[in-house]
């Protein structure tokens, strides 16, 4: 009921433009139009940002519903906004706008937003989310921070100076690495690692980076392996899974079969594509892909990365990466002392297309082959 009360509510907004000859402006249609009162109410309490919001031209903008904002005043998030009023609020919404009118998302792929401020972003061309069309619920699907999720809801509006989708939930700005992945993503251990290390500020200085992190079970597998590293050798292994100066977006990747890359050790990791059409960053299978950061992107990878191993391509049907490290897991026996178990097996947990994360959603790896598919059909 609510996306048809949406589809006729815009579809009235648009017959009453073309009838008056002209569009409404940004701060009218958001006034006038049922659904927004509390995003008018937003804007209106702070003036500044209100008036640099309306002043900005030829913008794709997504507005959240008061249902949106509703389910976002209950989170933990809302925080930001109350204690960084107008500062916090002129980069959320910033967020949420395209530079540009985008009228006919379809492919899926990263799309740069205005968010633009050092406090909040290091990426030159702005922090991006990600969309595509589907086709399924007839709406734009959309990813931000924290791997979040939002939907279009009914037919966008025309503006004077734009087009505005509403959307259902409130994009969540990326945060560091470490907080990204920290979460159900289940990269923790990188991100302890690099503090362990002393590697966590002069990560995240980085600008425009790609940051290949182990699952937690990779790199819990080598963990017996890890911790006999003296801390040079450990540093050296982070800073491998690091790429400064380059952006691994799926889209990207997936043109870079065979494709070298400098990371932050100064030693080159390799991409690869399998007849099998499965992703690898040297012998590590990749599990997940663009998880926006504030600094970056983040790719999963199911196993840890080894800048001393000899890298070997993997095999036409190979669906999970291989160790780069002796498997063994530290454990504590009976008598306190600590103990250890070793295997060659593999425990990378990559299955191709129907790899799901521990959430239980589809990975966007899989997803995108997904959509693919849907398009062609």
């Amino acid at each position: 009921m609510l996306r048809n009360l949406w589809v006729l509510s815009a579809l009235a907004a648009s017959a009453a433009a073309q009838a008056g000859g002209s569009f409404p402006s940004l701060l009218a249609l958001v006034n006038e139009t049922d659904g927004f009162s509390y995003l008018n109410t937003y804007l209106q309490s702070f003036p500044e940002v209100r008036d640099s919001v309306t002043a900005l031209t030829n913008i794709t903008v997504f507005a959240p519903s008061n249902k949106a904002l509703l389910e976002f005043a209950e989170t933990p998030r809302y925080s930001q906004l109350t204690e960084g009023g107008a500062d916090f609020l002129q980069a959320l919404l910033s967020y949420h706008i395209l530079d540009g009118i985008y009228d006919n998302i379809t492919e899926y792929g990263p799309l740069n937003t205005l968010l633009t401020s050092p406090r909040y972003t290091n990426l030159t061309a702005g922090q991006v989310i990600f969309a595509y069309y589907n086709p399924s619920g007839f709406e734009i699907a959309i990813w931000s921070g924290n791997d979040s999720q939002s939907g279009t809801i009914g037919l966008p509006y025309e503006f004077e100076g734009g087009i505005l989708y509403p959307i259902n939930s409130v994009f969540n700005i990326p945060g560091t690495v470490s907080e990204e992945v920290s979460g159900p993503l289940n990269g923790s251990s990188f991100a302890q690692a690099l503090d362990q290390a002393g590697l966590t500020d002069e990560v995240n200085a980085l600008k425009d980076a790609t940051f290949f992190v182990p699952k937690n079970d990779g790199w819990e597998s080598v963990s017996q392996s890890l911790s006999a590293l003296s801390p040079e050798a450990l540093v050296d292994v982070l800073k491998y899974h690091i790429v400064p100066d380059f952006l691994g977006y799926y889209s990207v990747l997936e043109e870079a079969n065979g494709t070298t890359l400098k990371t932050l050790s100064g030693q080159e990791l390799t991409v690869y594509l399998n007849e099998a059409e499965e992703m690898f960053i040297n012998g590590a299978g990749v599990t997940y892909v663009d998880v926006p950061a504030a600094n970056g992107v983040i790719v999963f990878i199911d196993n840890v990365l080894n800048p001393t191993g000899t890298v070997q391509p993997p095999t036409s049907d190979a669906e999970d990466g291989v160790p780069a490290f002796p498997t063994g897991v530290a454990s504590s026996g009976s008598g306190g002392e600590s103990t250890s178990s070793t295997t060659t097996a593999s425990v990378a947990t990559y299955t191709g297309a129907a790899s799901a994360l521990q959430t239980g959603t589809m990975s966007l790896l899989a997803l995108v082959g997904a959509v693919m598919m849907a398009i062609v059909l």
